[in-house]
């Protein structure tokens, strides 16, 4: 399964990070905020819209996986499927509340919300 990852981050943060904890080989494409067009992040789909593209995949078929509201925003806007990862008890609420298709609270989750377990 083709992982992307698209951030408000700098791609060469995220690039870093992902290569100090040995997942860059992963993770293709690394999409991260267009330099000096803030009206470019998320929650403006291009970004994840982008990512799509390079996966040559459709929109439907892919699914974002996010920490913040403008996440849960910019996925919808994108036509994703989104998973909201409530890294903090207070955003179970408010990731359900934006309409998220799941949220989850720890990664553990994830693997068996992408597999339907």
């Amino acid at each position: 399964m083709p992982v992307a990852a698209v951030s408000n981050n700098s791609a060469g943060a995220v690039t870093a990070y992902l290569a100090a904890h040995r997942l860059a080989e992963h993770v293709s494409p690394v999409i991260g905020r267009a330099y000096a067009e803030p009206g470019r992040m998320k929650p403006n789909p291009e970004p994840i819209l982008q990512a799509v593209r390079s996966l040559g995949e459709l929109p439907p078929r892919c699914v974002l996986v996010g920490d913040s509201l403008s996440d849960i925003e910019g996925g919808q806007a994108a036509g994703v499927r989104v998973i909201g990862y409530a890294n903090r008890r207070p955003k179970v609420e408010a990731f359900r509340a934006a309409g998220a298709d799941f949220v989850i609270t720890s990664m553990g989750e994830l693997a068996r919300v992408l597999l339907g377990q």
